[in-house]
């Protein structure tokens, strides 16, 4: 395994590195136009010049505000910020960007991400599940939180919408919605070439090239990007660290004792534009972009071993548990674990390394009777999408928008606890094809009123396959889902007088899913190749849940002053239900409803000092309705109560909570910026159903952080010669929360404080640049995220965070 991963490794590096070149090579001949020419400004090349805090227009609202006229709680954050900053993911921007929580999945959900905006959204990648936080691409809606960690590269801004976006952004927006907006060809001729080395031999190139293809008329934009990175956790073979032990061995040829890394980055991404100004009315964008990450399979490490009441080892399932006569724990802990935040338990003692796996891919002795198996170690996803706009005004007081769209993503990851014991080894396989279109009218009447109406339509089929090797059952899931949406809308702003304005909004939205399940058999089982017959009967089932949904918004925004705006707004979101996806028995193939949400927020912004300090002030109170709660025992009739993943409707909160956002010019080249968060969650209801699962009235909502804080300070120091040297510092700290609704010790994630650290040199002319940047500076131990599986394989694991990291960066824009 590690010779292959060696090997596909030094291949991108290569094909890294010829890309590199030719890129270099094709923007030569475009070297001696006007440095900088095409690319935006931002705080970095500014900072020297000007004391004003830099403006950035968002479209929030359907049509270009600036931000500080736009009665949002928004976080935007421009291109040239985003590289200021050095985030280079989505999951990134949630380091600024208050009552927001942006974290990579464990290795059991894939390559997703795990999103949350005060106190709402999701966790788990199922498609029955829809995400909480609404992503968009170029206006383009991500349905699913498999493939959403994106990659950042040569965009005009990232926008943040905090609060429920029924109305502006549609279903499955009930937290708000993540924006992001590539930048547009514009026919100047410029671009940019930059290659990165750093920590973990990271090799790593990016680039983008304008081009007119036809002066004034059509033009186009090609952005490439690609990676390879070594993981930061090293799979070790368990017997050969500790020699005399009677567990097998697993290395193979190897002679050095490790089976390979986690976590490990390989991947390429490109993107084409071409925009036609066929008039001065008609505008049509067009894009297509295609990506192959084949990356290793996530960081994963034991934590825990016990059963569900928090005992070590849990003794009476060690039998079940062990290999070669090593049990999987024991009554103080497990001697797979090297490093836990939940006590004392790490009993091996080749290691204390936190970034330590067993790991093996391998089941040695499946549960069905089968022959040894063994999967690959990854965390890959392959898709694809194009996307059309057609900008079309027909007169000037009147204009129509068209957004087609099409994607399609097939996805393999693999899930392995951390043991050389096979306690849960799943190889996943999941695809997903998706359909949209949206439509905007929107005009201006006497220059007072400003509209937009319009209609939605989308659809997916998608399909998820795995093994399934669980101690309880074991058979071949392949299920298939199946999507509709219709949806029309209506946005009005009216300013009744200089400086007030009332904006309402409604949308509607009919929705439908189907599962249907498959159980398949797993040839050589002993069940004769046929499914368990504890799940037989399910398979060719079919779930449904179809409903419709009304979301309204309205908003009182009033104009005190240039500097001074405040409003405030009541508003809905929610998300559409579907159909269990776990279901072991055709009387757990059920529906559940939507959870929905209203919202009552007020809201300041400010420009003060001659625009050198901005300030931006945010309060929220949510009544959040019909939460989802997965239920552990299904006291169904028709079926054992156990097992049982049922997700139901049971619970009701109150969630409030204040954001401050506030940016200060303290001197010419010396900027400030912060953000500070609190969040209340407390459950006003819960049903029997809930209760019985262990969720307590006193417990918070998942990915529910009582306070978040940030501080970023950078000097744009201008020299002589020139030149600009920026050194930039970044603080982001996070407090403790929990990953699952039944609160425990046990999928507690720690809180973290994390720093940043950049130093920027810029050429006269702004067309060469060098950055040294480092993560995670003081190198602390931190967990992305944790899972809780003590009730079907009695074990915790987690996603630890890279430690610090270092990386040189050399750009060449032209």
């Amino acid at each position: 395994m590690k010779v292959s991963n060696n090997r596909a490794g030094q291949a991108m590096r290569h094909s890294l590195l010829a890309s590199a070149a030719a890129m270099a090579l094709a923007a030569s001949p475009a070297f001696g136009q006007t440095a900088g020419a095409g690319k935006a400004a931002g705080p970095s090349s500014q900072g020297a010049e000007t004391s004003q805090v830099t403006e950035i227009v968002v479209t929030s609202q359907f049509r270009e505000q600036k931000l500080q006229d736009t009665p949002l709680a928004v976080t935007a954050i421009s291109g040239a910020q985003l590289e200021a900053r050095g985030q280079a993911s989505v999951i990134d921007i949630s380091a600024q960007a208050p009552n927001v929580t942006l974290r990579p999945a464990t290795a059991i959900f894939g390559p997703s991400i795990q999103a949350f905006i005060r106190g709402v959204g999701q966790y788990d990648s199922s498609y029955a599940f829809e995400p909480g936080v609404g992503l968009y691409i170029d206006d383009v809606y991500f349905p699913t939180l498999t493939g959403s960690i994106m990659d950042l590269v040569d965009l005009d801004r990232v926008e943040v919408l905090r609060g429920p976006q029924g109305t502006l952004s549609g279903q499955n927006s009930v937290g708000g919605s993540i924006k992001i907006f590539s930048k547009k060809p514009t026919g100047s001729g410029g671009g940019f070439v930059q290659a990165t080395y750093g920590r973990f031999n990271r090799i790593e190139t990016r680039g983008a090239m304008d081009i007119a293809l036809v002066p004034d008329k059509l033009f186009a934009r090609i952005t490439a990007t690609g990676m390879s990175k070594d993981g930061y956790v090293t799979r070790y073979d368990y017997a050969c660290t500790h020699p005399g032990t009677t567990a097998p061995s697993f290395q193979g040829a190897n002679a050095n004792c490790k089976l390979g890394t986690l976590g490990g980055k390989s991947y390429a991404a490109g993107r084409a534009s071409l925009r036609w100004l066929a008039s001065d009315r008609l505008e049509v964008n067009m894009t297509a972009d295609y990506s192959r990450d084949t990356s290793e399979a996530a960081p994963t490490t034991l934590l825990f071993v016990g059963n569900q009441a928090g005992v070590p080892g849990v003794p009476n399932a060690s039998s079940a548990f062990q290999i070669g006569g090593v049990a999987l724990g024991n009554a103080t802990g497990s001697p797979f674990i090297t490093s836990s935040p939940y006590g004392a338990y790490a009993q091996d003692s080749f290691t204390r390394s936190p970034y330590v796996s067993y790991a093996t891919f391998t089941s040695a002795a499946p549960r069905d009777g089968t022959a040894p198996y063994s999967i690959a170690s990854r965390n890959a996803i392959e898709g694809y999408g194009v996307s059309g706009q057609i900008d079309y005004r027909l007169n000037d007081n009147l204009s129509l928008k068209s957004i087609t769209s099409g994607r399609h993503y097939v996805t393999r990851y693999a899930f392995d606890e951390g043991t050389p014991i096979d306690t849960a080894l799943i190889d996943n396989y999941d695809k997903l094809s998706q359909f949209s279109q949206e439509v905007r009218l929107s005009g201006n009447i006497a220059d007072t009123v400003n509209f937009t109406v319009g209609g939605f339509y989308f659809r997916y089929n998608g399909q998820t396959r795995q093994r399934v090797n669980i101690p309880q059952l074991q058979f071949v899931e392949n299920d298939h889902f199946q999507q509709r949406t219709k949806a029309a809308f209506a946005n009005v702003d009216w300013e009744v007088v200089s400086g007030l304005n009332l904006i309402g909004g409604v949308r509607y939205t009919d929705a439908s899913k189907t599962v249907t399940y498959g159980r398949e058999g797993i040839p050589g089982s002993i069940f004769g190749g046929a499914p368990d017959p504890r799940v037989a009967s399910l398979n060719g089932v079919v779930g449904k849940y179809a409903g419709d949904h009304w979301d309204y918004r309205g908003v009182v925004q009033y104009r005190w002053s240039p500097a001074v705006m405040t409003y405030a707004q009541i508003s809905t979101g929610f998300t559409i239900g579907g159909v269990n996806p776990r279901a072991f028995f055709p009387a757990q193939a059920l529906p559940f409803g939507p959870e929905k949400l209203t919202a009552y927020e007020v809201g300041l912004k400010t420009d003060l000092l001659d625009r050198r300090v901005r300030l931006n002030l945010s309060s929220f109170y949510n009544k959040y309705r019909d939460i989802l709660v997965v239920v552990s025992t299904c006291p169904l009739p028709g079926a054992p109560p156990a097992p049982c993943a049922l997700p139901v409707n049971a619970g009701e909160a109150n969630v409030k909570g204040a954001e401050a956002e506030t940016t200060l010019r303290l001197a010419p080249g010396l900027t400030l910026e912060g953000s500070l968060a609190y969040l209340d969650f407390e459950y006003t209801s819960l049903s029997p159903a809930a209760i019985s699962s262990g969720v307590r009235p006193d417990m918070r909502g998942p990915s529910t952080p009582k306070w978040q804080y940030s501080a970023s300070l950078q000097y744009d120091h201008e020299m002589e010669s020139g030149a600009h040297l920026i050194p930039r510092l970044d603080l982001a700290h996070t407090a403790a929360f929990f990953q699952q609704a039944s609160n425990s010790p046990f999928n507690r994630v720690p809180g973290r404080t994390l720093l940043n650290a950049l130093v920027t040199w810029r050429a006269p002319g702004e067309d060469w640049s060098v950055v040294l940047a480092a993560t995670n500076l003081t190198d602390k131990l931190y967990y992305n995220s944790v899972f809780d599986n003590r009730g079907s394989n009695n074990t915790v694991v987690g996603n630890p965070g890279a430690p610090r990291e270092w990386s040189v960066t050399v750009k060449r824009s032209f």
